[in-house]
């Protein structure tokens, strides 16, 4: 993996993952005011396996902690890295 970087594109509602000029990986969201509700996680397929994902997943989630959000993980993918790192657990929003 190079230097990845994280961008929120707030118009697409999704957390970009770039390489360079090349988006790598996209976590689709859905903001409730201060909820963000991951829906969708994808990898571009010639990058999977090298830890993008995983990249994408905390940064994105970091994001959500950095302004004190909650998080909702429909996504499967994020519901699965959140599963294997507890620091994230006092951030999920209970089912209503």
């Amino acid at each position: 993996m190079g230097s990845a970087t994280l961008r929120n594109n707030t118009g697409a509602q999704r957390y970009e993952l770039v390489d360079g000029d090349e988006l790598v990986g996209f976590a689709e969201y859905r903001s409730d005011g201060d909820t963000t509700v991951f829906t969708h996680t994808e990898v571009a397929t010639e990058h999977e396996g090298k830890g993008y994902g995983s990249a994408l997943a905390k940064q994105a989630l970091d994001d959500v902690l950095a302004r004190n959000g909650k998080i909702v993980a429909q996504c499967e993918f994020i519901a699965a890295y959140i599963g294997r790192h507890p620091e994230y657990a006092a951030a999920i929003k209970p089912p209503r």
